[in-house]
């Protein structure tokens, strides 16, 4: 294998990521400017809109990776970027800048999240997950959306917080929703397409070097696919909008499973492995639990709290090459 077939798939992966995050980006800043229009509240945007567009890049990696039949690749890229945005991207977040979060977020949404990693568990345990269990996927999905967007009326405080929200100057000097939707729509075509080249040439690095498809999904491209979420929800923090930041990581983990995984299996029925259910998702599940903890910080994710998720997704990591690698 030459050297330059190697320079060649490193420059697509690495093309590939920045395709997704400057689609990723761009998606965000527009589903933000369009929030002002309906008067939306800050959970609402950090939840749904936000999360949903950095949810695109682990979309378009699983949807592709899946129409291209590399099913380790589909469904490691959810399980590994669900645990990355916890134990990492919250995690970091919180050690550089801790921020408090609305009090809903751990009422509503929060339960709502383990509820379906709970309920992806419980339907995996025949290790398959069928058309007829995407649906179901789908359908929590929209039933989340309904009642998310029935109680995301704003007020003049959380409007406030809002505009803490920092465009890109396209952003700041276009207001036609059309304009927005236009350029929302163009982004994700972006999203579609670094997704496709990072398929391509991760599967070729990884086969390169001599790593599973599995190891490979769960790390690298889980933790690329989540740099949208860290950037998004670092630059809420800093800017004090706790809603957007951790809003953010929680909304985009309820989309990779209902949605993505939903999409996906429609798909093709996504086949599980049993080491998956009694190593990957207790760990999963361990990461979301622990935010239950900032109920008694204030709603607030600690410093403290944050170098405890850092250092569980490390040893997470290192486990995970030591009975997969």
């Amino acid at each position: 294998m030459g050297i330059l077939s190697l320079l060649k798939n490193f420059i697509f992966f690495a093309g590939g990521l920045f395709l997704l995050i400057l689609g990723a980006d761009l998606l965000i800043q527009g589903c933000v400017k369009l929030s002002y229009a309906f008067l939306i509240t800050p959970l609402f945007v950090g939840v749904i809109l936000v999360a949903l567009g950095t949810s695109l890049p682990e979309a378009g990696v699983s949807i592709v990776a899946q129409i291209k039949n590399y099913k380790e690749i589909a469904l490691g890229n959810v399980i590994g970027s669900c645990i990355a945005n916890i134990g990492l991207v919250l995690g970091i977040c919180a050690l550089l800048k801790p921020s408090k979060a609305n009090r809903k977020l751990f009422k509503n949404e929060l339960p709502v999240m383990i509820l379906a990693i709970i309920i992806f568990y419980l339907l995996s345990q025949d290790l398959i997950l069928n058309r007829w269990e995407g649906l179901i996927f789908l359908l929590l999905l929209v039933i989340f959306l309904f009642f998310s967007y029935k109680g995301a009326k704003v007020t003049s405080v959380e409007l406030n917080e809002l505009k803490e929200f920092k465009f890109r100057r396209v952003f700041e000097q276009i207001n036609s929703k059309f304009m927005i939707i236009l350029l929302s729509i163009s982004s994700l075509g972006l999203v579609i397409w670094g997704a496709n080249l990072m398929i391509k040439s991760g599967v070729f690095l990884a086969r390169a070097f001599g790593i599973s498809n599995w190891i490979i999904s769960i790390t690298v491209f889980a933790v690329g696919t989540s740099l949208p979420e860290l950037a998004t929800s670092l630059a809420a923090s800093f800017k004090k909008i706790g809603s957007i930041s951790m809003g953010n990581i929680i909304g985009s983990n309820i989309f990779n499973i209902l949605f993505i995984l939903g999409v996906v299996s429609l798909i093709k029925p996504i086949k599980l492995s049993p080491s998956m259910l009694k190593f990957e998702f207790p760990i999963l599940l361990l990461f979301s639990l622990f935010l239950f903890r900032s109920k008694y910080t204030g709603y607030k994710i600690t410093r403290w709290q944050g170098l405890i998720l850092v250092i569980g997704y490390i040893i997470f990591i290192i486990l995970l090459i030591v009975r997969r690698g």
